[in-house]
């Protein structure tokens, strides 16, 4: 496709490790975008498998490296500094993206001058790339972000280089929640703009960075991002009103990342207590699992836990094949 001097240029950055077998999709997903100024970037962190052999087969078509095992965070940091597009995303090496999708989020940052960034709805897929559910992202609000713990852009968010030099790139001491940590620092100084179409997706599979990293040092995580943002000086007071509201949730999430109903318990009974000082209404927890959690046998609560999932997977997919065909 031919360049246009009238269109920013887009840079699109894939992190990648141990992920030959997802990558070529990923990759193509990307070349056959129908935007014509597009610097594609993928950076191997020191995998063991066969992804160096992949990365060759597009020389020419993309611009690739391989370096030293360093972690996802300062890979994508490096991304950054390599990146010369005036927008720019991070598309992980197992989610490819929808037809579409770059063309979309520069119209959509184009029409919205003052938004540092444009996230749109996702699917999720299975293993094979099938679809399992279909998610449709809330209309951007950042106190929402803040009080729920609630990471609004998902995957196939772009942004404008300017929001780099308000916040820099990725926390390096953030391994599991880079994401949120990234968005809740960057939501303090501009709008994100939602596109209102499927156009991402997310791969759920056992190798998956979220699937295999719940654990205490995900949980502490959680609490460790919002013990931060509030650590900030000159924070609005809107958001200082919602402090109880943001540590409650915080407390929330990190007993869902604890691995298990007994460690979850610590966390679940902070929650409940710091959500008395808060004016939280019905949001989207579930009281029933931290009751359980709290007064029931941990392998009783993990089992239950199990097959509400396994149900809700299968109801999803069912769902996914009438919305399909």
């Amino acid at each position: 496709m031919t360049p246009n001097p009238d269109l920013p240029l887009v840079t699109i950055i894939t992190p990648t490790y141990n992920r030959a077998d997802y990558l070529p999709e990923v990759i193509d997903s990307v070349l056959s975008q129908d935007y014509p100024n597009l610097e594609y970037i993928v950076l191997d962190d020191g995998s063991k498998d066969n992804t160096v052999e992949v990365l060759e087969r597009y020389a020419g078509r993309i611009i690739w490296e391989s370096h030293t095992n360093m972690g996802e965070a300062k890979t994508v940091n490096k991304g950054f500094a390599m990146a010369t597009g005036e927008i720019i995303a991070i598309v992980n090496s197992d989610d490819p993206i929808l037809p579409g999708l770059v063309r979309a989020a520069v119209n959509a940052l184009q029409a919205h001058p003052s938004a540092l960034v444009a996230y749109p709805d996702w699917v999720m897929i299975d293993p094979q790339g099938r679809p399992i559910s279909y998610h449709t992202t809330p209309d951007y609000d950042f106190l929402q972000t803040v009080r729920e713990h609630y990471c609004m852009p998902g995957p196939g968010a772009f942004i404008r280089r300017r929001a780099l030099v308000l916040v820099g790139g990725r926390s390096t001491h953030v391994r599991y929640v880079g994401d949120y940590d990234f968005w809740l620092r960057l939501g303090l100084h501009g709008d994100f703009i939602r596109i209102p179409q499927t156009l991402a997706t997310w791969r759920d599979h056992p190798n998956s960075a979220s699937s295999a990293a719940r654990s205490q040092a995900m949980a502490e995580e959680h609490l460790t991002v919002i013990r931060d943002f509030y650590a900030q000086p000159n924070l609005p007071e809107a958001v200082l009103r919602v402090k109880d509201e943001a540590f409650s949730s915080a407390y929330y999430a990190a007993g869902l990342a604890a691995g298990g109903a007994a460690a979850a318990r610590k966390y679940y009974s902070k929650s409940i207590q710091l959500h008395r000082n808060s004016r939280l209404r019905g949001e989207a927890r579930s009281w029933k699992v931290m009751l359980a959690s709290l007064l029931l046998p941990g392998a009783w609560v993990d089992g239950m836990l199990r097959r509400r999932h396994a149900a809700q997977v299968a109801a999803m997919q069912e769902a996914a094949r009438r919305q399909k065909g």
